[in-house]
């Protein structure tokens, strides 16, 4: 493999060891859009014919996985607790937006574990089905040291992982997934480079895919009109939700990590968990679904 800055001048090379740190990777933004797009599409062809099945979504979902494993692995300092508390931060205020609308529009009783973000089944819930994912995503977290070291560890100890995992899916179908968030945390050592993914569509399609990914279903199946028009509000949504709960959430987590950096500059916080992924000296988080799977 080239290095970085060949692979870049190189379209035709989509991956390279991975530069040191904490750049963003805008392929991967990119990336996030279009599976979030797939999802889209899926979603409209179901509501056209609920008995249809477009693979494709399917598989997004599991890249979704993947890229988590990715980006996390790459910003696993060690610190547990705060690492929890930002991706809470994060990602809850707009998952529990979406689902109370969806409760709302159902005129379901809600459930306050699903509201919460706990993970305590991956059915999808009715009132929003792409919403089933994040309940993945909150097991996944839970296992963040598991994966990092994984991760950060030879494509044996990716395979035995895997092959471990997938043996605990017999008696727990939500111990497959993990695959994929391995499998992500593995190729972290990599770079993504794709022009396609780096284009300014794609890169606003990257920017908008969290909110479009769990706001759209809701506009595909309860507002009224032309398919075409709700597909249309459906992204004219994400934007509005991207400028406004997303923007807050960013910036709530960044917060949360500037505080525990001068508490732990100041000395009062316990030595990191850094042990338990084998690796000290970290570079700093990634910046970034306004995205699902950013390290903000």
């Amino acid at each position: 493999m080239r290095s970085i800055s060949n692979t870049a001048d190189d379209p035709g090379r989509a991956m390279a060891p991975r530069r040191t740190g904490g750049a963003r990777n805008r392929a991967l933004d990119g990336l996030r859009g279009c599976l979030a797009v797939l999802v889209l599409i899926g979603h409209v062809i179901g509501e056209h014919d609920p008995q249809a099945h477009f693979y494709p979504a399917q598989v997004a979902v599991w890249l979704f996985f993947a890229i988590s494993g990715l980006v996390l692995t790459r910003s696993w300092d060690g610190r547990y607790v705060a690492f929890l508390t930002r991706r809470f931060v994060r990602l809850w205020p707009l998952f529990a937006l979406c689902i109370g609308a969806g409760y709302v529009l159902a005129d379901a009783a809600p459930s306050l574990p699903l509201f919460l973000w706990i993970p305590a089944s991956n059915v999808p819930p009715a009132i929003d089905p792409p919403a089933w994912s994040l309940t993945i995503e909150a097991w996944a977290m839970l296992a963040m040291p598991l994966f990092a070291w994984i991760g950060r560890g030879s494509l044996i100890r990716l395979e035995l992982a895997i092959a471990a995992y997938v043996a605990a899916g017999f008696c727990d179908g939500r111990a497959l997934f993990a695959a994929f968030f391995m499998i992500g945390a593995w190729l972290s050592r990599y770079e993504v480079r794709c022009w396609v993914l780096e284009h300014p569509v794609a890169q606003w399609l990257g920017r908008i895919s969290y909110p479009l990914y769990l706001s759209h279903w809701l506009v595909l199946h309860y507002c009224p009109g032309p398919m075409a028009l709700r597909v249309g509000l459906a992204f004219a949504l994400a934007q509005a939700l991207t400028m406004t709960i997303e923007r807050w959430s960013i910036a709530a987590s960044r917060a949360v990590a500037a505080r525990r950096a001068v508490l732990r500059n100041a000395g009062t916080l316990s030595q990191p968990l850094s042990a338990l992924a084998g690796m000290e000296g970290l570079e700093p988080p990634t910046p970034g679904f306004g995205d699902r799977c950013s390290t903000n």
